[in-house]
């Protein structure tokens, strides 16, 4: 059974016989610290995922109000920073000027102001739009600006697939930032891509993608998060489908992109019409606030609308399931030395080694060997991964 952030802080009260919001607080420094250093320890096969992301159009036509608000009518990178030129079929709303580099202030999604420097768009100094123009208008992405947000999670990109219509393309990773930038000496778009570059947490594709809303998926090791979120069980379950990775919400949840990377389980109960099968899914996607998508298709029966049933959503740690709890009984162990109670300290190493010994050999490396030396600084080390300098 997973665990989630939640369940394991407070099992560490428990096992600490110490539930004062002080020590709770410490115990969530050191269950991070080892769970940072435990990941460090190999290339594990479980940190590495896949993520999905949508296409972005190069440009999109807009209404401008006079509150210097503009609205994009399809869906472009919108950041602050980011370059961009208008035009008008007609005329353009007072205050901005055809083929002039401008720079977005980010509002919304689709909503944005203009400011006429980078520096001014950082300082939120818009443009002051005085009326709507006439006409259709476009903004348009400059072609340096090729570069979209990378799933926030994802640490290292491996390998890029998109899905245009019916056909799937595999771009490959461009082989230089010099060959990145030559292939963009001047704007050519398509549906067909052929490499992928990553910059500052930022991925593009060349061609520039014509259509926004086709599916990139990111496969890529996954950045190892603080452990700090609690569990989320507003509002309740409407509808899911066994074999459906698709998940309705109702009674108001306000489900957000970051869950993407968290779990949920729809609790299991003895009531049939509002019973989930009490395991938990990863959360891939959150498309609006009351519908998310599932990393696997749902095992359990299937439950329709107004199933009212009872979730939650848990940030659990990057381990398998089996060794979720590892950093909570270093923790506990890190305590026990503080309180100079040697036989609980020792209870809760003995477990602590057991657990990553069998963890190196279901998942690691074939020695696991290692040592837990006590004390501040605390944490597995395996002689295999250091080196001696002299």
């Amino acid at each position: 059974m997973s665990r989630s952030y939640t369940a394991l802080r407070n099992t560490y009260g428990v096992d600490t016989k110490n539930t004062a919001t002080a020590n709770l607080t410490q115990g969530d420094e050191w269950l991070n610290d080892f769970h940072r250093k435990l990941l460090a320890l190999a290339d594990w096969p479980f940190l590495h995922r896949k993520r999905i992301i949508t296409s972005v159009a190069p440009s999109s036509t807009f209404t401008a109000a006079v509150t210097d608000i503009c609205t994009a009518a399809s869906t472009i990178v919108i950041e602050t920073g980011i370059e961009v030129t208008v035009s008008s079929a007609t005329t353009l709303p007072a205050g901005l000027v055809a083929s002039t580099r401008y720079f977005m202030i980010y509002e919304s999604a689709t909503t944005f102001k203009l400011a006429t420097s980078y520096a001014a768009a950082l300082a939120g100094t818009a443009i002051d739009i005085t009326d709507t123009g006439t006409g259709t208008h476009t903004v348009t992405l400059a072609v340096h600006d090729n570069l979209q947000p990378l799933p926030y999670d994802i640490d290292l990109v491996e390998s890029v697939t998109v899905v245009s219509g019916s056909t799937r393309y595999t771009p490959i990773p461009a082989p230089s930032k010099k060959f990145w930038d030559e292939l963009h000496y001047s704007s050519y778009n398509s549906d067909t891509p052929q490499y992928w570059w990553v910059e500052n947490g930022r991925i593009g594709l060349w061609p520039r993608h014509s259509t926004a809303g086709d599916v990139i998926i990111v496969f890529g090791k996954l950045r190892v998060p603080e452990l700090n979120i609690a569990d989320y069980t507003t509002g309740n379950i409407d509808i899911i489908t066994n074999g459906s990775v698709a998940i309705t919400g109702a009674g108001t949840p306000a489900w957000t992109t970051p869950m993407a990377g968290r779990w949920i389980r729809v609790t299991h109960s003895n009531t049939a019409a509002s019973s989930g099968d009490g395991e938990w899914y990863e959360i891939i996607s959150i498309a609006s606030a009351t519908t998310l998508t599932l990393g696997r298709p749902y095992g359990g029966r299937s439950l329709t609308t107004g199933a009212a049933a009872a979730y939650i959503i848990g940030q659990v740690p990057l381990l398998p399931e089996a060794y979720q709890d590892l950093p909570e009984i270093y923790a506990a162990m890190r305590y026990w030395i503080k309180e100079k109670d040697k036989q609980r300290s020792d209870d809760f190493r003995s477990l602590l080694q057991a657990g990553v010994k069998d963890l190196f050999t279901s998942y690691g490396i074939n020695d696991t060997s290692m040592v837990v030396e006590s004390g501040d600084d605390d944490y597995v080390l395996n002689p295999n991964l250091t080196i001696m300098l002299t």
